[in-house]
């Protein structure tokens, strides 16, 4: 993991964003609670079907449905099953409503690092049933990026090493040239484990002094050194 002061091991070609928690906001506590208050799910039944560390067997329906193994009509039926009240438009409303809006600020960052000549991609644990809401125009500033890799499109996902061997693969750049960008502190580890460089993501202050040190150039420092909006509003 890199932390602040820090080098780089060398400058790499290829910065890869996470997407949920970083790129765009993120809803989940609200989504949960409201499984609970109206729906009827158990905490522990909620951490259940979401869980999406990929270190247990059997893997949770979102583990499943995150590697393309199960599209959204058996991802639904599976938290339908666990709900007191079987309503299926509600809680597909649900669990579209844990994608918030994007972070502009941190669009901001992205922006820049093109400029510089940085390739600029995408690799986010998702789902068919997110992918149809990030798709569908309401997200934009993804036509900045190079490459956007979807997880359950690529049949694998972060933490598992493979993820990170097919980016790698398909930029036709060496591991040690890619950075991840991630606020998930194992997907950082075990991106720095299979060779690539990695970030762990607080906030677009703390992304941006850290993206700077990749900088070297007199043109691309003055460039990061811009002010960061104050809010995503």
């Amino acid at each position: 993991m890199t932390n602040p002061g820090t080098p780089y091991r060398s400058v790499p070609k290829a910065v890869v964003f996470d997407m949920g928690g970083v790129l765009i906001d993120l809803h989940s506590e609200d989504a949960g609670r409201e499984l609970t208050e109206k729906y009827g799910l158990l905490s522990r039944t909620i951490a259940r079907l979401t869980r999406s560390c990929f270190d247990l067997d059997p893997r949770s329906i979102t583990e499943l449905a995150m590697t393309g193994q199960v599209g959204t009509t058996e991802y639904l039926e599976a938290f339908l099953r666990e709900c007191s009240i079987k309503d299926l438009d509600g809680l597909r409303l649900n669990r579209l409503s844990v994608i918030g809006r994007e972070r502009r600020s941190v669009f901001a960052v992205v922006q820049e690092l093109k400029r510089a000549g940085f390739i600029c991609c995408v690799l986010s644990n998702t789902i068919a049933l997110h992918w149809e809401k990030l798709t569908a125009n309401e997200y934009p500033s993804l036509g900045l990026f190079d490459h956007v890799f979807a997880s359950h499109l690529i049949k694998c996902a972060k933490p598992e090493r493979a993820s990170f061997l097919f980016v790698a693969d398909r930029l036709n750049i060496p591991m040690a040239e890619c950075l991840l960008v991630d606020d998930t502190p194992l997907n950082v580890d075990c991106a720095a484990a299979a060779g690539w460089q990695a970030l762990l993501f607080r906030d677009a202050a703390q992304l941006r002094l850290e993206l700077g040190r990749l900088l070297h150039t007199e043109t691309s420092n003055h460039a990061m050194q811009r002010t960061v909006p104050r809010s995503d509003a």
